[in-house]
């Protein structure tokens, strides 16, 4: 499949690239996307087809958009700069407990933004 003469599989693979290169488990990804890790597996080894929506969701989940897995490695690596992430798996969270936690790591997402003394 193809979006625009990109294609989907590259996507994926950069996805495959990008978790491994940070670390980032697919424990995590469950987490964020409230995928079942069965789902997970099976899209990020290139098992199923993804759609758009998905791919958007997964991308947020990692703190990027789509476009970004949509290039290169070297341009992923260059753009893929250390900024002080932090990500850990708390066991199961509650309907509530993960809409809170959405909430916090949303509100970490612009920290910087919002810390910012010089325009």
């Amino acid at each position: 499949m193809e979006i625009r003469g990109v294609k989907m599989g590259n996507f994926i693979e950069n996805v495959r690239f990008y978790l491994k290169e940070r670390g980032i488990k697919q424990n995590y990804v469950e987490l964020m996307t409230g995928w079942e890790k069965s789902r997970i597996s099976r899209i990020v080894n290139g098992e199923t087809d993804i759609k758009y929506d998905d791919m958007e969701q997964l991308a947020r989940a990692l703190g990027k958009d789509v476009i970004f897995f949509l290039g290169n490695k070297e341009d992923m690596r260059a753009k893929n700069t250390p900024n002080g992430a932090i990500s850990f798996f708390a066991g199961h969270l509650s309907s509530d407990d993960k809409k809170t936690a959405d909430k916090l790591i949303e509100m970490f997402r612009f920290y910087d933004a919002l810390t910012i003394k010089n325009f």
